[in-house]
């Protein structure tokens, strides 16, 4: 979740960097989730197999740590610069993102797996509140200090201290045909990569949003944002009941909930109605990534979890990255460049489209083999 801990700043960022195209300063978020694809597929491979889980922790939260804070200290150093230890922080990032859902599988079945992948959004989302507030707060008195707040990765490090290490999963038999990962794992992934494009927009321009259309400042984007996570948190809460009831359809009440919550920020013209948009989104988002992660612990192979969590992970972060320019490509063919709103009128028309469609078509699953 440290990776919106500037989202709050961008607008104080792009005032202290006034010849940087506003495009490229959106760098400065989307460029660590863009160098965090390539860490999270190799993780994703490496992790129970070829290195222990707790080893690759390690090593992600330093990276994290180091290149988090780093820009505090680079005041007076280029943006490129700045933009080198964004690097350092997504590789950091990269290789911890698909290694919770991974060690959730491998822990637990059933109930009590939809349980903690209910918990993992609570804590998730926890951390992001403080993430988020804590920047927007540090970012209103200078925009260096925002960075400062990923040291709240240190806790994070001394928890993984004390990480039991899951059993590792035994190789296939001698003969027995290694498993394929399922269609359904891309099939996911695409959808994960174009639902964060269709996101994406409200986590970086809202700080933009809010100045513009004067609703506020740093502080206020700040809090606006942070209902993001705290809808995340109530979803966690919620969502082993949810998914009980809804079962695969719980993807498509996420989706329908998403569309309302695009609605909301894209038509409404008052801070209360960002309010609502970003906790709507907080809870419809952690509906559907919980989903995902459980209907893939039904389809493949306990050996190819954390590979297929990386796959997943990765799109998501790439649809982050991509999300800027597909707007900007977007809004320029239809002549909506001056239209600060615009991708929420996309995006809510796409995820209305979606939800309805996703009740007709749902991806099949293959039954696979399951450790004992």
């Amino acid at each position: 979740m440290g990776v919106g801990t500037i989202t709050p700043a961008i607008a104080n960022i792009a005032a202290a960097f006034p010849d940087v195209p506003f495009t490229t300063l959106l760098l400065v978020s989307t460029l660590a989730v863009l160098v965090s694809v390539p860490a999270t597929l190799i993780s994703g491979r490496l992790a129970g197999t070829v290195v222990k889980y707790k080893t690759l922790l390690i090593i992600g939260m330093v990276l994290f740590i180091a290149g988090g804070i780093a820009p505090y200290f680079m005041v007076t150093s280029s943006f490129a610069a700045i933009l080198a230890v964004r690097a350092v922080f997504g590789i950091g990032l990269g290789i911890v993102t698909p290694l919770g859902a991974a060690l959730i599988i491998a822990f637990f079945d059933g109930e009590a797996r939809a349980k903690m992948m209910g918990l993992s959004g609570v804590v998730a989302n926890i951390g992001g509140i403080l993430f988020q507030l804590l920047g927007g707060v540090a970012a209103a008195s200078s925009w260096e200090l925002a960075f400062l707040v990923h040291g709240l990765g240190i806790i994070t490090f001394i928890l993984i201290l004390f990480l039991p290490e899951p059993a590792k999963v035994p190789a296939q038999a001698a003969g027995e045909t290694k498993p394929k990962l399922p269609g359904s794992v891309f099939g996911f992934a695409f959808a994960i990569f174009f639902m964060l494009i269709l996101v994406y927009p409200m986590l970086v321009n809202m700080s933009t949003i809010i100045a513009v259309t004067g609703l506020g400042g740093a502080p206020e984007a700040a809090l606006v944002l942070t209902m993001f996570t705290v809808g995340g948190m109530v979803s966690g809460l919620i969502f082993a009941k949810v998914f009980g009831i809804f079962k695969k359809n719980t993807l498509a009440v996420g989706l329908g909930l998403l569309a309302v919550a695009m609605a909301s920020i894209g038509l409404g013209n008052t801070i209360i109605f960002m309010y609502i948009g970003t906790t709507v989104a907080g809870i419809g988002f952690s509906f559907i990534l919980p989903t995902v992660f459980m209907d893939l612990g039904a389809a493949v192979h306990p050996s190819q979890m954390a590979t297929a969590s990386g796959i997943i992970m990765a799109s998501m972060n790439v649809g982050g990255f991509c999300s800027a320019y597909f707007f900007a490509f977007l809004a320029g063919i239809m002549g909506m460049t001056e239209v600060i709103k615009f991708p929420f009128y996309v995006s809510m028309t796409a995820f209305a489209v979606a939800a309805v469609a996703y009740l007709f078509i749902k991806p099949k699953q293959a039954e696979v083999p399951q450790a004992l």
